[in-house]
């Protein structure tokens, strides 16, 4: 029996480095699944839309929200896309669970910087600097991964957040004088990094280049998440 096709469903963007950002992430997913076609689906701003994605696999797939975080994409528009899909064509589309939290992310948050040439130390702090939402659970969610997952070797981790948390410049300040090196907690470039690369920037705080969508961990999580329903 063939194994069900995986749809990675990503947020969308009115910039299309996002989408490259995603479409590549894809490539990745299949390199370590290739017995699975995989395919690519955006919530909002370009194509293909979940409907456009269920006609190309129409008996069905395995949806996974490309969403680091668990905040009001993944439990409302996420079912809602899911919904979409299963009326389109009558297929069994199920979702799993978004990426985030995963200990993984932060996997590829160190490769991240160990690909600036970046590597961990107690006089450096690293800030994972997300998205974040309107309510702000977003970023509790990452400051609970962070709480999880304690890294000894690094001064401080900490949380910021574009909206619903604190502002980049708040967390430089709580940190002192120590070296800050902020990386971008969302999976691809566009628009909303350029907002925290201007933020970091007014701060005096380097921002790691890359998002983690361009890591390892971020294929293989993804691999995983469509696994654990195969399973």
């Amino acid at each position: 029996m063939t194994a069900p096709g995986i749809v990675l469903l990503a947020h969308g963007s009115p910039d299309r480095r996002h989408r490259d950002g995603v479409e590549r992430l894809a490539r990745r997913v299949h390199a370590a699944v290739p017995s699975r076609a995989v395919h690519t689906a955006y919530l909002d701003h370009h194509g293909p839309t979940p409907r456009e994605a269920a006609r190309r696999t129409p008996d069905g797939a395995h949806v996974v929200p490309v969403l680091v975080t668990p905040a009001h994409h993944a439990r409302v528009d996420v079912p809602a896309a899911v919904a979409a899909m299963w009326e389109e064509t009558g297929g069994a589309f199920t979702a799993t669970a978004p990426l985030g939290p995963d200990p993984l992310l932060l996997q590829g948050v160190g490769e991240l910087l160990a690909r600036a040439g970046i590597s961990p130390s107690r006089d450096a702090a690293v800030v994972l600097y997300a998205a974040g939402s309107s309510d702000g659970a977003a970023a509790a969610s990452v400051r609970r991964l962070l709480d999880h997952q304690p890294d000894a070797r690094w001064g401080a981790r900490e949380v910021a957040a574009l909206d619903g948390g604190r502002d980049v410049a708040e967390v430089a300040a709580s940190l002192g004088e120590r070296r800050i090196l902020a990386v971008s907690f969302m999976v691809a470039d566009g628009v909303l990094r350029d907002r925290m690369a201007r933020r970091c920037a007014d701060a005096g705080i380097d921002l790691v280049p890359g998002t983690l969508g361009d890591t390892v961990a971020l294929a293989e999580l993804a691999a995983q998440r469509a696994g654990s329903l195969a399973a």
